[in-house]
């Protein structure tokens, strides 16, 4: 009676001094009456009996804490605890609907899956959206409501479906194959596969207050890996260290959000079987849906066989992730992240090494750069154009530089994440937590991606105040006396919806709760429908975007691991140090640089005459020549008035490893070819993307006198290539030859012809270069922006990016010649490479 007595009036300290003593029995006894003391009190609120984890003697006041917790949560009506316990009332007839609901629609789909998609593929748009408000009243109408709420900052629940379940939505699910694709992946496994997708927009939900989750008192809602109605759903009282272990591991739910799971599995599986009933409505499938319980649940007919009878070869990003939510979620997939960090890594390195060749290249970044710089620092300057000149010099190294350094770190940490993963048991659950190295180094990666993305986010917004275009949007804050002013964007009814799009991709806070991907493929759907939208982004603007796209992806990627990631116990703010002091070289080299100023190079805009898209002629091989020669002094005026003094090194000696050692090719002096006598044959000119290379370092400048031949009266060719280095060819394997349609080759021979002549003037239609990549073996894939992926199928670890032209279709002489020379030296391609096929 005594024990009765502290537990009604809350004396823990004395119940724990009897405990001890043993004079209220042992541990097991504590744990049957505090149990048997809460059933009577919810009992007698007509609520749901919570339970409390096994009593634990070495934590006796963390126990009898969590009993008053309880105790004082259900004796208030109103709380939400005591609501959420209400609900729990609820759990298994929420889960014998959700398992109803899936095994008839499991069986419709494998009966009809041929009528459901012809009848779904030839209704018009407006009767699909009948049909889906038949099933699902009050549907939200646009794609992305939960943009809508939270930009307005709409707090309640009266916006609950936007925010949990964006994705239904009439203009998503009106297409020809979403609606089809997400009857299809809900049918073809168990409920359980898609708790934990389902959960991610829980936080959004609470943060905007359209979901109120309730305190949790050590009891959790078991989903994942839960197949069968008896333990889907199933409750479980457990411990502080637990909840550790299960919670946060995304194996377990806290009761409320699993409730809230559950509740919308439960409306989700209700609105396809609907839909499926709607469309097969001449057809009795009672007989077909009385089988549920007894059919074969691994049986199944997949609907996207009959869905795509002609499959696209590729499509936009903006496409392909509306689908990703009406599909079978993705792994996680390390492999895959390396790939692309690695084909990030080998784009910035072939732009640093055509800075270093290529005249033509470096003129037309310097022109970039400067444009960039010369707007704002007119208005935050009196000297604008100086500034625009000195700033642009700086940014001519760093850029390509820090771009390196980025993806060298972002690799070398996937190295080692790729260690411990291996060092991994295969017996490893779900239901565990990672081991703790291998967690620790996945959140430290995870900040070293955010430390790198808040630099991305500087580098959009730094372009973005450069488009003339955009400029006028954006008023200054403040000019201080360093190099920078500050802009922010003016939020008005006449700011276009794009740029919008992009100042909350800027925003931490926004891409917290909105998703950076998510924002992302926003972007990519006002470009795609929008003419005037798009010619408001400029060729820079977009491909800075793509930089922050691909770390946006891999951001993505690892708020999706399971189990979740959460190494609580490290330091956050000293793993961001951390990596701001791995990539404070960046910072170190813009000191170094500082007062760098391209005024020479700028002016006059003939600077750098480079005709390499012109016939060879005496003229124009002399002129290369002498381009050539300027920009390996301003690489040298790099190298020994900037960085040698400061650190006693060169740029190629500084960055190290991080850059691979190449040859640069250097234009030969004029040799005219004279023309053979009748009858002989002609030689063969085999394209070679390098024929005449030095190493770096090596003094490339013309040493022997300039001669003018006598070539009146006399046929000139082009000059004959010499023979390439022999140690490059035998660096790499011999590369496959490709037997291509006479059309491929055609748009093939613009990269690698067989004489210079054919590649000059020549014009390349975006599409055609994407129909001979895929007809190479590329696996394509297009990413945000203007960035596209190709993996080759014979070769995958070897995948390249190459950006599509913005804001035309078309490929032009200037970037046929860049990407012809990055496929040649990653694929060892020439024109031999390519055959037509008989």
């Amino acid at each position: 009676m005594d024990f009765l007595m502290m537990l009604e009036n809350g004396d823990r300290e004395r119940l724990v001094k009897r405990l001890r003593s043993g004079e209220i029995g042992d541990g097991q006894f504590t744990n049957e009456v505090c149990n048997c003391f809460l059933a009577t009190l919810t009992k007698r609120m007509q609520l749901h009996e919570p339970g409390l984890p096994p009593f634990d003697p070495d934590n006796c006041l963390g126990y009898f804490d969590n009993f008053f917790k309880f105790k004082s949560a259900i004796s208030k009506k109103d709380s939400e605890f005591n609501k959420v316990l209400r609900r729990a009332e609820n759990v298994q007839e929420l889960v014998d609907d959700i398992f109803d609901d899936w095994g008839k629609l499991r069986l419709i789909t494998n009966a009809y899956s041929g009528a459901l998609a012809k009848r779904w593929t030839k209704r018009t748009v407006p009767k699909r959206k009948k049909i889906l408000l038949d099933a699902w009243p009050g549907m939200n109408p646009a794609h992305r409501p939960d943009f809508e709420v939270i930009r307005r900052d709409i707090k309640g629940p009266a916006h609950r479906d936007a925010l949990l379940i964006p994705y239904i939505n009439l203009e998503d699910l009106s297409s020809e194959k979403n609606l089809l694709e997400f009857m299809d992946s809900r049918t073809k496994v168990h409920p359980e596969y898609f708790a934990f997708s389902d959960s991610l927009t829980f936080n959004t939900a609470v943060k905007m207050e359209a979901v109120k989750p309730a305190a949790q008192y050590c009891q959790v809602m078991l989903l994942t890996g839960q197949k069968s109605r008896d333990t889907y759903g199933k409750l479980k009282s457990i411990s502080v260290t637990e909840v550790e272990n299960i919670v946060w591991t995304g194996y377990a739910f806290q009761l409320a959000q699993g409730i809230v799971i559950l509740e919308t599995q439960q409306r989700l599986y209700r609105f396809l079987l609907r839909c499926a009933e709607l469309l097969l409505h001449d057809i009795d499938i009672s007989q077909v849906v009385s089988d549920a319980d007894t059919t074969d649940q691994n049986e199944h007919s997949s609907l996207t066989n009959t869905i795509i009878s002609e499959p696209a070869e590729w499509q936009s990003v903006s496409k392909t992730n509306s689908q990703a939510s009406y599909r079978l979620p993705q792994p996680f997939s390390l492999d895959s992240i390396q790939r692309l960090a690695g084909a990030e890594r080998d784009a910035a390195e072939d732009i640093f090494w055509a800075l270093h060749e290529d005249p033509g290249f470096f003129q037309e970044k310097v022109a970039t750069l400067v444009q960039q710089s010369l707007e704002p620092c007119r208005r935050a300057f009196d000297k604008g154009e100086l500034t625009a000149q000195m700033q642009a010099g700086i940014h001519i190294v760093l850029d390509v530089c820090h771009d390196i350094i980025v993806w060298e770190a972002i690799d070398a940490d996937l190295e080692r994440l790729k260690t411990l993963k291996d060092g991994i048991s295969t017996d490893f659950q779900l239901s565990e937590r990672l081991p703790p190295d291998y967690e620790e180094a996945l959140e430290s990666f995870i900040t070293l991606i955010f430390v790198a993305w808040t630099y991305a986010t500087k580098s959009v917004l730094r372009v973005m105040i450069s488009n003339h275009k955009l400029i006028d949007y954006f008023d200054m804050v403040s000019a201080p006396h360093g190099r920078h002013a500050d802009f922010r964007l003016r939020k008005s009814s006449t700011t276009p919806p794009i740029l919008s799009v992009l100042a909350d991709l800027c925003e931490p806070g926004k891409t917290t709760m909105m998703g950076a991907l998510n924002i992302l493929d926003e972007f990519e759907r006002i470009l795609e429908s929008d003419t005037v939208q798009r010619n408001l982004i400029d060729t820079d603007l977009i491909r800075e975007i793509s930089k922050l796209a691909a770390l946006s992806q891999i951001q993505d990627a690892l708020v999706r691991h399971q189990p979740t990631i959460q190494a609580v116990s490290l330091d956050h703010e000293a793993l961001i140090r951390h990596h701001l002091d791995r990539l404070s070289v960046i910072n170190e080299l813009e000191e170094c640089l500082a007062g760098t100023s391209l005024g020479p190079y700028t002016k006059p805009k003939s600077a750098f005459v480079y005709p390499v898209g012109k016939k060879p002629t005496l003229d124009h091989v002399d002129q290369m020549r002498r381009a050539e020669a300027k920009l390996d002094n301003f690489w040298d005026q790099v190298d020994s008035c900037k960085l040698k003094p400061r650190t006693g090194k060169t740029l190629l000696q500084w960055m190290g490893s991080r850059v691979t050692v190449r040859k640069v090719h250097r234009t030969q002096p004029w040799q005219p070819v004279i023309q053979k006598p009748t009858g002989s044959a002609p030689v063969p000119l085999v394209f070679q993307p390098f024929p005449d290379s030095t190493p770096l370092g090596f003094d490339k400048r013309r040493k022997e006198p300039r001669k003018k031949p006598k070539t009146k009266g006399e046929t000139i060719f082009a000059a004959e290539p010499a023979e390439p280095s022999t140690s490059f060819q035998d660096t790499k394997p011999t590369p496959p030859t490709f037997a291509l349609s006479r059309k491929l080759c055609k748009t093939i021979t613009a990269f690698f012809p067989t004489s210079n002549q054919e590649r000059i003037s020549r014009k390349v239609l975006w599409k055609d270069f994407l129909h001979v990549m895929y007809g190479l073996g590329f696996q394509i894939q297009k990413r945000h922006g203007s960035e596209w992926y190709f993996e080759p199928s014979w070769r995958r670890n070897a995948p390249i990016t190459i950006h599509e032209p913005h804001p035309l279709h078309e490929m032009r002489f200037d970037q046929i010649r860049f990407e012809a020379n990055r496929m040649a030296r990653k694929y060892d391609w020439s024109s031999e490479t390519f055959v037509l096929a008989d």
